[in-house]
């Protein structure tokens, strides 16, 4: 694993080289995600990337990523730490190439100069794998939170006005 990442990549060059990247990101270096962050950006981020081409010799990127990210907690609003693991298939698209040439497992790369800050690749990576809302699966502060074995619906109301409705349904 190296110790250091280099900062500057040109993915295009380590593709065609078969060169393989392994090694640890500090989190506080990502500034586009610091926004989705709690308590700061205290973390790294571990990949293990491969650089190279596929059959057709068009320049990919594979390999996994995994971290844990400090979100907040959308029903207790308690600091929780997030798990990332996610695997990384990326084809690097020339000029004029449209993602619908992309085989199916892919995701687009669309690189504007052949030098590319690699925190910027694993950001973006991050910010997409990013979830709608971060929910702890039981929040131990929420001393409003429903049981697991809620009663049925029924048995809540019994006098529901609109049960007369059940009844004109047609069976087929």
């Amino acid at each position: 694993m190296l110790e250091y990442l280099p900062t500057l990549i040109d993915p295009r060059h380590l593709a065609f080289q078969g060169y393989k990247l392994k090694g640890r990101v500090m989190l506080a270096q990502m500034f586009r995600l610091h926004e989705y962050l709690c308590e700061g950006a205290k973390g790294e981020v571990e990949i293990d990337w491969l650089f190279a081409t596929d059959e057709q010799k068009r320049p990919i990127i594979k390999g996994s990523m995994q971290t844990e990210l400090p979100m907040l907690c959308q029903r207790c609003l308690q600091t929780m730490l997030w798990p990332i693991d996610i695997k990384v298939a990326l084809m690097m698209l020339p000029k004029g190439q449209t993602e619908n040439d992309l085989p199916k497992n892919y995701e687009a790369l669309t690189l504007t100069s052949p030098a590319v800050p690699l925190i910027t690749l694993i950001e973006d990576e991050l910010i997409l794998a990013l979830p709608i809302m971060v929910l702890h699966t039981t929040c131990s502060s929420n001393k409003y939170q429903l049981p697991n074995n809620l009663v049925e619906e029924e048995n809540i109301f019994p006098n529901n006005p609109f049960s007369i409705l059940s009844k004109l349904k047609v069976e087929k």
